[in-house]
């Protein structure tokens, strides 16, 4: 358990209301309260009165005819502050929609979530396939190339809090670990950016790396993935890394015109 959850300050019930919604995936839109309890691990009783009130506060809608609850319109309210105030999307996004165009990828950026990247930001060749992250999509650190930089660029105090998490969430040890990050950190030092050759995926390869000026203190990182059909892993390495680090220079230039500018 959480040992913010043994702290009197520490809103358990809200918890739960939050965990709840963190059940819903773009695989599992809908959702009965069973399997809420499921996936939560709340007891049927706690999850009936919680899907309850969330779907009168709008977050949360039933489907009287499936018997079954969605993700209710006002969830997407709670993170707009965030993405409006996340001023790098809209100045790195032409850039990001030039490699995508380029590579017939798709570019993102992310920021770190516990033990997982989530992206904030996305753009696509217009025929990237079935390959399709959006915004608010996870990404586990370990697999990921956008995972292993941000692994590679943090510091000692932000890796440890990531293991942490790893072995909270995913009952991964550092030791187990050791070489992938070892590697990481060799390829952000020697290369200037980090792959994952189908390791997330085995039908794309990805290249990634962190952004130098952060937000609200922590990284920010750039992500190109490739399907294996359009490009093979060899050359995502050879080519696509180093058009990323140009796109992650651009972007920066950009970053600091605009704070000059005060926009």
């Amino acid at each position: 358990m959480d040992a913010r959850s043994q702290d009197q300050r520490f809103a358990t019930t809200l918890a739960h209301g939050l965990a709840l919604l963190r059940c819903f995936t773009p695989f599992e839109p809908s959702l009965s309260n069973g399997e809420l309890a499921r996936k939560s691990g709340l007891s049927k009783a706690t999850v009936s009165r919680l899907s309850y009130t969330l779907e009168l506060i709008g977050l949360l809608r039933f489907d009287q005819e499936a018997r079954r609850y969605r993700l209710g319109a006002a969830s997407l309210s709670i993170g707009h502050p965030l993405m409006a105030h996340l001023t790098v999307r809209q100045i790195a996004r032409p850039l990001m929609q030039s490699l995508a165009d380029q590579t017939g990828g798709t570019v993102s950026l992310g920021l770190r979530h516990r033990a997982s990247i989530i992206y904030v930001e996305t753009t696509r060749a217009h025929d990237a396939g079935d390959f399709r992250p959006d915004i608010g999509a996870t990404l586990p650190l370990l697999d990921t190339a956008v995972g292993r930089a941000w692994l590679a660029a943090c510091d000692d105090e932000e890796r440890d809090n990531a293991m942490e998490w790893l072995a909270r969430e995913h009952k991964v040890t550092a030791r187990a670990v050791r070489v992938t990050i070892n590697t990481a950190i060799d390829d952000l030092a020697n290369k200037g950016y980090c792959v994952s050759l189908g390791n997330f995926r085995p039908d794309v390869n990805a290249v990634a790396v962190p952004l130098k000026e952060r937000f609200r203190g922590e990284l920010i990182m750039l992500n190109c993935g490739v399907l294996s059909s359009r490009m093979s892993a060899a050359q995502v390495a050879r080519s696509v890394g180093p058009m990323l680090k140009k796109t992650a220079v651009g972007i920066e230039r950009l970053q600091r015109q605009s704070e000059k500018s005060g926009v």
